[in-house]
């Protein structure tokens, strides 16, 4: 029977018992069909409840832990679908493990992530923006062996007009569909729509693996392209899994990294599954931002769960669809977060054993033994061993090209690194290595990415103009003010703060800032001042190579002059080998162990008689190192275990 002939049916015989209609055939307001959409995101190759910097089992991390709610929801709801956000595939000791086998590995067995993935019978995946981190042909052979379809509809062919949206260089959407049993108990074909979005800023976080190759888009502009075309293509719902946050701005900008409240905006989106932030919605992160319902996981009206990190949470949006004469509308929906426990997918462990072991080994591999303890509790104020540790691994390797005429001979070299574990993911999440011997699972520890070695020149300005960019981290203190201030700028990600060595250099706290988050000048003051090399003030003229990473000089913290600088090395080799390497040369040179010195060659100002606080780790191992130090003193333990911590002026004498 034809929808025509259905409709005539009906309507002649409209009060009466229908007579020759099947039950699949009644089209009636009060049927519904209930969907749950399952998502994680950011998983970052934590297939197992295994910290690798602990080197120990833990009940907050893992897809395994994942993998138990996933199927208590199943359960619970059959008619559902299993979908993740993106950032998959790299963060994790598996995940390097996994890169370094190469591409004849993946051409043989899959990618371990994958493996797992496919266990747990996912329907669909974005791509996010660390899938991109170690180069196109690598993720190639790695989603190749999906059961399902990665997704990204804003990354396009190199050469392709700014009006073709149809060469995308990844398959943009799908529309799949789904049998689903109805409150009449029959099966109804729904068809969902996925959309993957991840955001543009790969060309300049990957520049180098991307350039040439393909062109990423705004997410915006994507889905005001394929949205439509999907509905026309009898989409029944539309799931936007993009792999991005939220951010308020007065004017949206094109390519924007954070691109969730917009999206919420456009015609005909069901539902969004959002990541690459870190945070959690429904929760307390998000409270108070305009358009959004934090309590309720709404963005504009718009259902949308985002689950931290590393798969600490599963996250759930139930849909209600009624059937209507214009087909399937949404007639109710929920959003939620399930925080993982104990409780763990004990066979995708045991698929994993061999990869694990393997991954284990390698980390294990000792390098050398140090004679004190390398950390970096305290680093968002004031020198620490950890930074300064990765600096002179880069220093050394820069003098190493520099002597055999790689680099200007002529020109002094400088370092430049950031803090990374710096209490993002808990009061846990901080660098330190104990006086002893030294592995491969500590390099891992002190630099989480795979970033590469790159060599700028900048003069003394543009040095000077590079830390004032790192300043921005600290708020600008009223020396007036009574009471308690705190020190520490919201928003600012450890990783923002670098840190140089060879030179010397105070940071006067109460100027505003110079540069403002897009590394545009918005004040003329300096809070960088005293700035010395070699016991002699830094004149603009001056000419110095910068040793810094691949993420700095794409643009990555939009540091000034990092992207328009000559660049003298640009190496394939990454930062956590040119670490490994000078571990070994230290060994080398000191027989038993390696000596830790700390050099204290900045310094923060802070008026005296003012009152600042900060947040850093509340571990005992941190407090101890706190009362080694006469500027910290420790006031109280939060709720969530970090530690406040006042900071006090430097002592005159000192």
């Amino acid at each position: 029977m034809t929808t025509k002939q259905l409709f005539s049916c009906c309507v002649l015989l409209a009060g009466s018992i229908l007579v020759g209609c099947t039950p699949a055939e009644r089209a009636s307001e009060d049927l519904t069909v209930e969907m749950r959409i399952l998502h994680t995101n950011d998983l970052h190759g934590y297939m197992l409840g295994y910290d690798y910097f602990q080197q120990q089992e833990s009940s907050r991390l893992g897809l395994a832990h994942v993998a138990s709610l996933v199927h208590q929801a199943r359960l619970e709801q059959p008619n559902h679908l299993l979908l993740d956000n993106g950032d998959t595939i790299q963060g994790s000791a598996m995940a390097d493990w996994a890169q370094s086998q190469g591409i004849d590995y993946l051409s043989q067995q899959r990618h371990p992530v994958i493996r797992a993935m496919n266990y747990l019978g996912y329907h669909g995946a974005a791509l996010g923006n660390h899938e991109f981190n170690y180069g196109l042909e690598f993720l190639d052979a790695t989603i190749e062996g999906a059961t399902f379809p990665f997704l990204a509809a804003n990354v396009m062919e190199a050469d392709v007009a700014d009006s073709d949206w149809e060469s995308t260089r990844f398959t943009p959407y799908v529309i799949q569909s789904h049998s689903f049993v109805g409150s009449d108990m029959q099966r109804h074909d729904i068809q969902v729509g996925l959309l993957g979005l991840v955001p543009p800023d790969i060309m300049r976080w990957d520049r180098d693996n991307l350039e040439g190759q393909v062109q990423a888009r705004d997410m915006v502009a994507a889905a005001q392209h394929f949205v439509p075309k999907m509905k026309a293509e009898g989409a029944d719902v539309v799931i936007l899994i993009a792999h991005t946050g939220l951010r308020h701005y007065e004017e949206y900008p094109d390519n924007a990294e954070q691109a969730a409240l917009y999206l919420a905006q456009l015609d005909d989106v069901d539902a969004l599954l959002l990541g690459h932030q870190h945070r959690q919605l429904p929760g307390e992160d998000y409270q108070g931002m305009p358009g959004v319902d934090a309590d309720k996981g709404l963005i504009h009206g718009v259902p949308a769960v985002m689950g931290g990190q590393y798969g600490s949470h599963l996250g759930l949006i139930d849909l209600t669809l009624q059937r209507t004469d214009d087909g399937w509308v949404i007639a109710d929906q929920r959003a939620e977060l399930r925080p993982i426990g104990d409780a763990r997918d004990e066979l995708l462990v045991a698929m994993l054993s061999e990869e694990q072991e393997q991954t284990l080994a390698m980390l294990n591999q000792p390098l050398g033994a140090i004679d004190s303890d390398i950390e970096n509790f305290f680093a968002r104020v004031q020198p620490n061993t950890a930074v300064q540790w990765v600096n002179a691994a880069q220093h050394w390797y820069a003098t190493r090209l520099q002597k055999s005429g790689e680099l200007p001979a002529e020109l002094p070299i400088i370092s430049a690194a950031a803090p990374f574990r710096s209490g993002f993911g808990g009061p846990e999440d901080y660098t330190h290595l104990s006086a002893g011997p030294l592995t491969l699972g500590h390099i891992a520890d002190l630099y989480i990415f795979p970033n590469t070695l790159r060599v700028i020149e900048l003069d003394g300005e543009q040095l000077r103009d590079w830390l004032e960019m790192s300043a921005r981290t600290f708020t600008s203190i009223d020396a007036t003010h009574d009471d308690w201030q705190d020190l520490l700028q919201a928003g600012i990600p450890s990783y923002n703060f670098d840190m140089m060595n060879k030179v010397s250099y105070r940071i006067d706290s109460t100027q505003p800032p110079r540069f403002d988050g897009q590394g545009q000048q918005i004040n003329d003051s300096h809070r960088i001042v005293d700035l010395h090399f070699q016991g002699e003030p830094v004149t603009a003229e001056q000419r110095f190579l910068l040793t810094t990473n691949n993420y700095r000089v794409s643009g990555g913290g939009f540091f000034p002059h990092a992207t328009s600088a000559p660049v003298h090395y640009s190496g394939q080799m990454e930062v956590r080998q040119i670490i490994a390497e000078y571990t070994r040369y230290q060994a080398e040179t000191y027989a038993d162990e390696i000596p830790v010195k700390l050099e204290s060659n900045w310094q923060l100002d802070i008026p005296a008689g003012t009152k600042l606080r900060f947040r850093s780790s509340g571990l005992a191992a941190a407090q101890d190192v706190a009362g080694l130090l006469p500027q910290l003193t420790l006031i109280e333990q939060d709720e969530e275990g970090y530690g406040i911590y006042q900071l006090l002026p430097v002592p005159s004498n000192e």
